[in-house]
């Protein structure tokens, strides 16, 4: 962004489910006034139960692989496990799972969590994220028959 006049200039962010602090950051001090726009906010569901199933589950090694779709399912995925007190375990739980990410963002987020990404679409769209996650458990099964 070095180089492009921002100062006195008001630049509009559309969010995308979290506010990118480094962004707002970075324009705000290159002079920009910032205006932050929420077309649709990420958030925790009511009932959490099924976030505590599977944070157990994997605790029990009973899953294989965790695809994320976005980079909010892995935070609020590591707020509910913060609360219950298990995300110490939920980070050795993953180490121990394959990781799907959809792609780099999502990626970026799991990282964060020091989560390993084991597999990440590319281009970071549905359809080559399943071919993907269909090619390692395929790999996978494979091996296991070796």
């Amino acid at each position: 962004m070095q180089g492009t006049p921002f100062r006195g200039k008001r630049v509009v962010v559309q969010r995308y489910g979290e506010s990118n602090r480094e962004l707002q950051a970075t324009l705000e001090s290159e002079g920009a006034e910032v205006i932050e726009i929420v077309t649709y906010r990420w958030g925790l569901p009511e009932d959490t139960t099924p976030l505590l199933r599977l944070i157990d589950a994997l605790g029990r090694d009973e899953i294989d692989l965790v695809a994320f779709t976005t980079a909010s399912q892995a935070s609020n995925l590591f707020a509910v496990a913060q609360y219950d007190g298990k995300e110490a375990s939920l980070q050795q739980s993953l180490g121990r799972t394959l990781v799907a990410s959809i792609g780099p963002v999502c990626s970026a987020a799991l990282r964060k969590f020091a989560v390993r990404v084991d597999i990440e679409a590319q281009p970071p769209k549905l359809g080559p994220f399943i071919d993907a996650i269909n090619a390692a458990l395929s790999d996978l099964r494979r091996s296991d028959n070796s």
